[in-house]
């Protein structure tokens, strides 16, 4: 007989193409491949029934192999009647239909290396000697956000030490005939404990029974683009973790419903997420209303142990908004690492950065930033509003900097005001803010604080420039000096002491004799000393500069600060001391709207300066990393 009348349809399928997730190696030095799930539509255009014995894939025009899928269907949900349809997709499925009996095998293709140029379906049929096929070409799926990929779900700086996020792309459920889950991630964090030698998710001494011992619970979940709020579901309490007689870990009974438990669903551009099991009383009450906006690296909830869970983990589905067909998500500024090749505590191996990846086919070890792994680079900044255009960036080494300094003054007429500095994996990095203006300016590094000083009082002597910002660093066992002047009628004093009690005094006989305000301060440690650098400025309006033993005291003093005599934050740092940090502020008058904040990492910190520009229209002036 012919081939069966029966009309097919593919997804994911984007601009006429059948779209494949490219999957990250497990290492730098592996090779990329991909992962192939479709969903097909199978309608009967015929007038009497067909029953589907067979699916097969291939790919016309290389030399990748085809594969015949198994366990077709066994239940008979592809016996269609006349007019009927049905969905299937090639994920994992149950070879033995008694319950009792697990019989699993995966149907989904992963090759390596690069993707075929096209993907033909061929559907055989009882009673006919001819299959129905589908071709389409194949290209590499590109998510409709932003640089066409996702940020992972989480920030690096909020893991402990020797801990990752951990997930694979493989996951345990196809989703039923749609396939809606194939694309799923569950995500977790393993850690090192170096007392058993062993990665584990549970924190060192803790019990699989207690959900605060799962390393993973409580980690603040990240939206993974911008976007709009579609639905949620909120209220459902924690589980109890069971397990049965050989330990394996229960669901729990009844099935909590719904089976994501507290969740939230977003829109990012045509795509629609879904992040799964909040902790209890975690997820922002603000975003819990319709078509509320949400920006890439917000905060929605905790990850907690609600619905279908045996234990705490994210849950991370994408799926199209317009008619839940399943869609892949690739991933940027993350990296992925086989963990056995990592020798803990090092965070040193072959890592392999994501960008536009999907999540590797075995499990992986997952380093979430655009830094390299290992190294979290906490941030502190402070946005105020105005009317300027301005810029923020990061760039790899001192060269790179000054030249896209250097191109934002050409260009754009901006001129930099802020500078810093950090070390990543022995790497110097810097970080500068530039502003629109007409006064002129200059950068410069100098090799000695001596040098430093001359520097900048010739830019004064010559070109009547102001010191108005100083950054200190270490390189090759040296302190090096950068710093900004910029033109300006205004007096100006640098101080530098060798104990707090003396800059202090000093800084207070420049107001009281002067009239000059404390807008700039350094401190760092030489020998057994603490020395200190100030700029001080003349003006009008009022300030007030504090130390706080730690992030806390100083939050609550900024804001007593702005409650009590209307002073702003206009400037922050940290410095380690003992095994602590302290805070120092410098708050002054004014009217304008400002905000300060801290970020764990380098991408929440940039993706905050983003939100309150976004939603609040303040810029960012000021930027401090720690070292």
């Amino acid at each position: 007989m012919s081939a069966p009348n029966l009309e097919l349809q593919i997804q994911p399928v984007e601009n006429g193409k059948a779209t494949c997730l490219l999957l990250a190696p497990r290492t730098a030095a592996g090779q990329t491949g991909i992962k192939l799930v479709l969903r097909l539509r199978l309608a009967n255009k015929g007038s009497t029934e067909l029953k589907v014995k067979g699916i097969t894939f291939s790919f016309p025009g290389s030399s990748a192999p085809s594969k015949e899928m198994e366990g077709i269907n066994l239940d008979g949900a592809l016996d269609l009647v006349a007019g009927d349809a049905a969905y299937w997709s090639n994920g994992r499925v149950d070879l033995d239909l008694d319950p009792d009996v697990k019989d699993f095998v995966n149907n989904a293709v992963f090759l390596t290396g690069s993707a075929p140029p096209q993907v033909k379906v061929e559907v055989t049929c009882k009673g006919h000697s001819s299959p129905a096929t589908i071709a389409m070409p194949l290209a590499l799926h590109v998510s409709p956000v932003a640089g066409g990929s996702y940020r992972f779900p989480y920030a690096a700086g909020e893991l402990r030490s020797g801990e990752y996020y951990e997930a694979s792309a493989v996951h345990w459920a196809n989703g039923g005939a749609k396939g809606t889950q194939i694309f799923a991630h569950d995500i977790g964090v393993v850690g090192w404990d170096g007392a058993a030698k062993a990665w584990s998710g549970l924190l060192p001494g803790g019990s699989k029974l207690k959900n605060e011992d799962w390393r993973i619970w409580g980690k603040p979940i990240r939206a993974v683009a911008d976007g709009f709020v579609e639905s949620w579901s909120d209220g459902l309490a924690d589980n109890t973790i069971t397990q049965d007689s050989d330990g394996h870990l229960l669901f729990p009974d009844p099935t909590p419903k719904p089976g994501s438990g507290n969740s939230i669903t977003i829109r990012h551009g045509t795509d629609r997420v879904i992040y799964c099991h909040f902790r209890h009383g975690s997820m922002d009450k603000s975003l819990q209303v319709k078509d509320k906006r949400v920006f890439e690296g917000q905060v929605l909830g905790r990850v907690g142990n609600t619905g279908r869970a045996t234990n705490p983990h994210t849950h991370l589905e994408c799926t199209r908004d317009s008619d839940d067909a399943l869609r892949p998500m690739p991933f940027r500024n993350a990296w992925v690492l086989d963990r056995s090749k990592l020798k803990p505590p090092s965070a040193k191996g072959s890592w392999f950065p994501l960008a536009g990846h999907g999540i590797s086919k075995d499990s992986v070890v997952i380093w979430p930033a655009s830094t390299s792994p290992g190294f979290p680079v906490p941030a502190v900044g402070i946005s105020m509003a105005g009317d300027w255009a301005n810029s923020y960036w990061v760039s790899p080494d001192l060269t790179s900097f000054e030249k896209t300094a250097q191109d934002l003054f050409d260009g754009k007429g901006r001129r930099l005001t802020c500078v810093a500095t950090f070390l990543e994996n022995g790497a110097r990095r810097w970080a500068g803010i530039a502003r629109a203006g007409d006064w002129a300016n200059r950068f410069w590094v100098s090799d000695s604080l001596t040098d430093f000083q001359k520097s900048a009082q010739k830019l004064f002597d010559d070109k009547a420039l102001r010191l108005v910002h100083a950054s200190t660093f270490v390189e090759g066992g040296k302190r090096k000096w950068a710093g900004i002047a910029r033109s300006g009628d205004w007096a100006s004093r640098l101080v530098i002491k060798n104990d707090l009690a003396s800059f202090s005094a000093e800084c207070q006989s420049l107001f009281d004799d002067h009239g000059l305000r404390l807008i700039h301060v350094r401190t760092w440690a030489e020998g057994a000393k603490r020395r200190w650098l100030g700029i001080a400025r003349s003006g009008t309006w009022t300030n007030r500069w504090w130390i706080s033993t730690d992030e806390s005291r100083f939050r609550t003093k900024a804001q007593q600060l702005f409650d009590d005599e209307g002073k702003r934050l206009v400037f922050v740092t940290s410095y380690g001391e003992g095994s602590g940090r302290r805070w120092i502020g410098i708050a002054r008058s004014g009217t304008w709207a400002n905000r300060w904040f801290h970020g764990s990492d380098l991408d929440s910190f940039g993706l905050a300066a983003q939100r309150h520009f976004d939603e609040d229209h303040l810029r960012l002036v000021h930027v401090d990393m720690s070292e």
